[in-house]
């Protein structure tokens, strides 16, 4: 893999993160907020979800960015 092929592979997953993280922010305040408790369940099932793909994200980051592997390490 060419460094710029890295480079833009870690934009990505970063981007990707910070995008799956603002949408746990939304949900975990929909789980707050919903009145429906059928709605809110599906809101829960959607937000452990989004917590996954962040953790499945994390994952690959640390694997191809060994600096930032460090840093999460500490």
């Amino acid at each position: 893999m060419r460094l710029t092929e890295l480079a833009s592979d870690l934009e990505a997953l970063r981007t990707d993160i910070a995008d799956e993280l603002l949408a746990i922010n939304r949900y975990e305040q929909q789980t707050f907020t919903l009145t429906d408790e059928e709605a809110r369940e599906t809101v829960a099932r959607i937000l452990d979800e989004r917590k996954q793909h962040v953790a499945l994200l994390l994952a690959q980051l640390r694997r191809l960015d060994p600096k930032q592997r460090e840093k999460l390490d500490r």
